[in-house]
């Protein structure tokens, strides 16, 4: 491990121990009710722009309500820092009028501020009020009404697809607030959880979302079955645009699952989606990918997050990821962002998105990295 990994695993770490035994400042936790949610469902029909918007609607999250214009920030508290999921949700001629009341109560609490995976949309304001930004990754986008996999770029998809064709692998959508079957739902969640049994990481949350069965609310669930009706897999996708676009958040599958299972929903969610007039599809955010790109971003933040993807990647399998969005041949790579505040980009914001993202994972993250070392 070269000098300047070693010394940002070292803060990691040095943050990690600091955590536990620091006594935190003591503030008011919010609670959120269920009209809480409701006025944010409101705003993600107006002003859910980013893919994962609706990730808003997950139980761990908190939110902040402006005070003088329909608004939210969707955030939770990590280790004095509000980590945010995705953009601010109102509209573009309020952003700045929202942000500077989140940033003063921030300020109020002395929490450091972290947007994750901000799209370009709201870069202006951001920047207007201060912020300071490094490239995240890169989220992959397909336009549905021009969308195929004919041509070289997508070639895999189309032999996974044939192979999981000749295996006589069938597709549907299951519609639980249409017609609940508990048989397909507990299917579902035993396929769930021998994918988990299998992950590195465990379940990831924070800016992937869940299942919730028990709450579809405006989920759409996409099946695999064999000939033999039994689940292989299947994918939970949420809206965005105010259902103008559908984003593929949770994709699971068993161990022995064929090849071409998860390619067939997928393209045929897109196609079904495409037939309903539905705009655009998303396979999510490749994280960390091409951060080399932004160069005007150098030195300690730019180290920081190619120790992430370099060092950390055999963890979370972040390279993996973006090999397995890339073959599908997105119409459009699009480059996504953190924004953070103050201007300055430290070990202590990386390891607040190492915990938000998998809470439980941080001592065995450090634990493998020392023995691949």
């Amino acid at each position: 491990m070269n000098h300047k990994n070693l010394y940002i695993l070292s803060g990691l770490i040095l943050i990690s121990l600091c955590n536990k035994y620091y006594k935190k400042k003591t503030f008011t936790e919010q609670i959120v009710s269920s009209e809480d949610r409701t006025k944010v469902r409101r705003y993600l029909k107006k002003y859910g722009y980013n893919s994962i918007s609706y990730l808003a609607l997950e139980k761990d999250k908190k939110y902040f309500f402006s005070k003088n214009i329909d608004g939210a920030v969707i955030y939770v508290i990590s280790s004095g820092v509000a980590v945010c999921s995705g953009d601010p949700i109102c509209d573009e001629d309020d952003a700045v009028q929202l942000l500077s009341e989140f940033i003063s109560y921030c300020k109020e609490k002395e929490f450091r501020i972290c947007f994750c995976q901000i799209s370009g949309k709201f870069i202006n304001e951001f920047n207007k009020l201060g912020f300071g930004f490094i490239k995240y990754g890169e989220e992959a986008m397909f336009d549905l009404e021009t969308y195929t996999t004919c041509g070289k770029k997508a070639a895999k998809i189309r032999q996974a697809i044939n192979n999981a064709n000749r295996l006589g692998v069938e597709i549907f959508e299951y519609k639980p607030l249409e017609n609940k079957d508990t048989t397909i739902e507990k299917e579902i969640l035993e396929v769930s959880n021998e994918w988990l049994s299998f992950k590195k990481s465990g379940e990831l949350s924070f800016m992937l979302g869940s299942i919730s069965l028990d709450n579809p609310m405006d989920r759409r669930y996409f099946i695999a079955v064999d000939s033999d009706k039994k689940i292989l897999g299947f994918v939970v996708f949420v809206p965005f645009l105010g259902g103008k676009g559908y984003y593929a958040d949770v994709t699971r599958r068993r161990a022995d699952a064929p090849i071409g299972v998860m390619e067939k929903i997928m393209i045929n969610a897109f196609n079904e989606m495409k037939n309903e007039g539905v705009k655009w599809g998303s396979l999510g955010v490749a994280p960390l990918a091409n951060v080399r790109e932004d160069k005007e971003k150098i030195q300690i933040s730019l180290f920081i997050m190619e120790f992430i993807y370099k060092n950390i990647n055999n963890f979370y399998g972040f390279k993996s990821l973006h090999q397995y969005k890339k073959k599908y041949g997105p119409t459009r790579w699009e480059s996504r962002f953190l924004a953070y505040y103050p201007k300055i980009f430290t070990p202590k914001i990386a390891y607040s998105i190492i915990k938000v993202k998998n809470p439980n994972g941080f001592k065995d993250l450090i634990i493998n990295q020392i023995k691949r070392k």
